[in-house]
């Protein structure tokens, strides 16, 4: 009678694995891969704030060709002095067309958010103390990566410059 009470108490149980859990005799299989997904952004994100402060405590990062950063000091001041015309004719692609190029001065000169904020980047760029790492040679060409200034959360944000007969320009 025991035997058989035994048996009815077994039979009316579903294993571990039929219920979704993990039986004493299947390994785990652990996070699933949206779950992993989600560690794995998590910590690439600590490692870039980690990377952020330290290139910022380490005073940033300022570009090593004298052609590019007398590029950045002319769009800074240019910038500071509110010229967005002038801005925005050493500062736009080579290939963009002159209806193009009015078109954009237009926008900023409508738009005076966008513009302070663009100028705000640009400057920060030119003094480099913000900057966290610039990417490629700087010979050809150069993107700068620095937080977003003026805003509550750490938004990464990146410009590219690229070199053109010795001219140096925003990458479109």
């Amino acid at each position: 009678p025991a035997r058989t009470r035994r048996t009815e108490v077994r039979m009316g149980k579903k294993k571990a694995a039929a219920r979704g859990g993990v039986s004493k005799r299947t390994p785990s299989k652990g996070l699933s891969e949206t779950g992993l997904e989600a560690v794995a952004d998590d910590a690439f994100e600590q490692v870039e704030e980690a990377e952020a402060a330290a290139a910022i405590a380490g005073g940033g990062a300022r570009t090593v060709n004298p052609e590019l950063q007398k590029r950045l000091d002319l769009l800074a001041e240019l910038s500071r002095r509110g010229d967005i015309r002038g801005f925005v004719r050493v500062f736009v692609p080579h290939d963009l067309t002159e209806d193009d190029t009015d078109y954009f001065a237009g926008e900023l000169e409508g738009d005076e958010t966008r513009w302070q904020q663009l100028a705000q980047e640009v400057q920060l760029i030119a003094d480099g103390s913000k900057v966290l790492k610039i990417v490629g040679d700087q010979t050809t060409r150069a993107e700068f990566r620095y937080l977003m200034p003026n805003q509550a959360l750490a938004i990464q944000r990146e410009v590219v410059f690229y070199c053109e007969n010795g001219d140096w320009r925003a990458e479109g």
